[in-house]
């Protein structure tokens, strides 16, 4: 079993998914080469699935096909792929938000587990996530001193040494070389039990407070309004916020420049009981 297809629905970059089967495939036997499987697809240049997963080109519908058809997809990993292209390819935020759509109605259809003792564990420490993008995206030299230092507030270096050994561990993290790269393995809390994430959603709004507090304007945002509305003006705040998110999201997902790790809540709750009007 190729254990990239195996783990297809778990990816949300397709170019990675297609350097990890070339890979794999290449280990597993020696005849496998791009010659060999662009011969297969029928594609008139050997170098085209390498320049597709370098970047340099996108897939059309009709390579789609032929990739699919040449790694024998089921339909629905088929109806994966193609989500998957199209959310990678996307220019417009609406675009990708609506690919983004049909990849989560297909891992629903396959029972995608979103809740596994990883998981759990993963969202126990505040840290986890954040050290998780520091050791990606910052230049650390295996200095665990520097890594613990990087984050605010700083953790001790035998935290941030232990993190990252738990993250090789999951396989959320892999070392290439003289740095680290996340897996395209992708993580949901939406369906871990609130017990589970209390400890970690109060860590953050303590951290919340004190950026607050602390933090120079500049740096942190922070807005505080009270309302006196309907539901259904609170249904609408509720998808206008949402909108807001997934746009932020996409728009992080495809920034080249990461600077520093922000965490960003964005909540809206009931400060009274509801109102009761006599009838008129």
């Amino acid at each position: 079993m190729c254990i990239a297809l195996e783990h297809l629905f778990d990816y949300d970059d397709f170019r990675k998914f297609l350097q990890d089967y070339f890979e794999e495939q290449k280990k597993m036997r020696a005849v496998f080469s791009h010659r060999f499987f662009a011969a297969k697809a029928g594609f008139s240049s050997s170098s085209y699935c390498l320049n597709v997963i370098r970047g340099r080109f996108n897939l059309t519908p009709k390579s789609i096909e032929k990739i699919a058809k040449a790694m024998d997809f089921e339909p629905l990993q088929k109806a994966y792929f193609e989500a998957l292209v199209q959310y990678n390819q996307a220019q417009q935020v609406n675009e990708r938000e609506n690919a983004w759509e049909q990849i989560v109605q297909i891992r629903k259809q396959i029972e995608f587990t979103h809740v596994t003792t990883r998981e759990q564990a993963y969202f126990s420490k505040w840290y986890y996530p954040v050290v998780r993008e520091m050791a990606v995206n910052a230049d650390w030299h295996d200095d665990y001193m520097v890594l613990a230092r990087m984050l605010t507030p700083q953790i001790s270096t035998e935290e941030a040494r232990d993190a990252v050994k738990k993250l090789l561990e999951w396989n959320l993290i892999k070392k290439v070389g003289d740095h680290y790269e996340e897996t395209s393995q992708m993580l949901d809390a939406a369906e871990i039990p609130p017990i589970s994430l209390r400890q970690i959603r109060r860590e953050y709004i303590q951290h919340a407070i004190g950026a607050v507090e602390s933090m120079p304007k500049n740096e942190r945002f922070a807005a505080f309004t009270t309302l006196a509305m309907s539901e259904s003006s609170y249904n609408y705040a509720v998808e206008v916020l949402e909108d807001a998110r997934k746009k932020i999201i996409a728009k992080a997902a495809n920034d080249p420049n990461v600077e520093r790790v922000y965490e960003m809540m964005l909540v809206a709750f009931p400060m009274s009981k509801k109102i009761e009007k006599e009838a008129k």
